[in-house]
């Protein structure tokens, strides 16, 4: 009689949804790709890591039971990336549909969203704000055009849309966007308002760029800390290579794969690679796992293949050669 009672109970529950057909799609995310969060996954495209990106991409199922809406993804960094501006590794994370309601329209296998490569610096806030000493300053107009030696302006450093600051030098002092770069030399500033005409001022630049917003202190993040400044979240974009087009997104019901692409690679001494929060290797079970070597300037690819053979590992035990899938913890909301 109980297990009767509960079927009607569930019955006018599914009534009240289908007099609002709207509401499930309407449903904010806020879901993981795991389901623990206290082992450690390191995002490297050397094989046999424990995890996650051997040859460029690594991915791991889970499902999305109903439509939801998401603008970001979040995750804990708890080892930073220590590449240099001057040679910056990338890192990407992103949604692909594998089936399901999302296939719908051959969207199977198919990039929904992604956050685009982030520099390692950014990616694990382990920035530190550069500031180059008499640099040369021209303005005229509302447009301002900084020299220096050349490797002066790395794009990881100065990038184009964030701001740098000019300081010790009268005409110019103030922050302004970084609108243009030529190669690693100059940077174009653009000012609201016009600008002494002068040219060759020496000025101090300072990038004070705070990009990706996510980061909850411009304070750079130490290793093995669970200081807010290490939770990141980055905003989801849309762009040629994904289904959505624009952001928020709602992601259909089915089954997905969390994907992270990087070029780092931990045979790069001295470069170490991101570590972040992932699974408690306490043998976890995945639909599937899957990787890819596709991985290029433009970060993840719009479509992978996640075909399962009896090849493919899809338990994880203990990190290490055995065992390659340690997945990172996601947040998709």
């Amino acid at each position: 009689m109980l297990q009767v009672y509960k079927v009607l109970r569930l019955s006018a529950v599914a009534a009240l949804f289908w007099l609002t057909p709207s509401a499930w799609a309407q449903t904010g995310c806020e879901i993981s790709n795991t389901g623990a969060d206290s082992g450690i996954a390191t995002i490297s495209a050397t094989q046999n890591m424990g995890y996650s990106a051997p040859g460029g991409v690594g991915a791991v199922g889970f499902r999305i039971p109903t439509p939801c809406i998401t603008t970001n993804v979040s995750y804990h960094v708890w080892r930073v990336d220590t590449s240099a501006s001057s040679a910056p590794t990338t890192y990407d994370i992103g949604l692909y549909c594998v089936s399901g309601d999302c296939a719908t329209g051959s969207y199977s296998g198919a990039l929904y969203v992604h956050t685009g490569p982030i520099y390692g610096n950014w990616f694990t806030n382990s920035r530190i704000v550069a500031t180059i000493k008499g640099a040369k300053a021209s303005g005229s107009g509302k447009t301002i055009t900084v020299s220096g030696s050349p490797g002066s302006f790395q794009p990881a450093d100065f990038p184009v849309g964030g701001i740098a600051a000019l300081s010790a030098c009268v005409q110019f002092n103030g922050s302004y966007p970084v609108t243009s770069a030529s190669g690693t030399t100059s940077i174009t500033l653009t000012s609201k308002s016009s600008v002494s005409t002068a040219t060759g001022i020496s000025c101090n630049v300072t990038s004070t760029t705070t990009f990706p917003s996510g980061f909850g202190s411009p304070s750079v993040c130490t290793n093995s800390s669970v200081a807010l400044v290490c939770q990141n979240a980055l905003p989801w974009i849309a762009d040629g290579r994904t289904v959505c087009t624009s952001i928020p997104c709602t992601l259909p019901a089915g089954l997905y794969a969390a994907a992270i692409g990087t070029t780092c690679s931990d045979v790069l001494k001295p470069v170490t690679c991101a570590q972040l929060l992932g699974d408690a290797d306490r043998g976890l079970i995945y639909p599937f796992t899957s990787s890819s070597t596709s991985y290029d300037a433009a970060g993840l690819p719009a479509s992978m293949n996640f075909a399962v053979s009896n090849t493919t590992a899809v338990w994880n035990t203990t990190q290490g050669a055995s065992a390659p899938i340690k997945p990172v913890k996601l947040l998709i909301y």
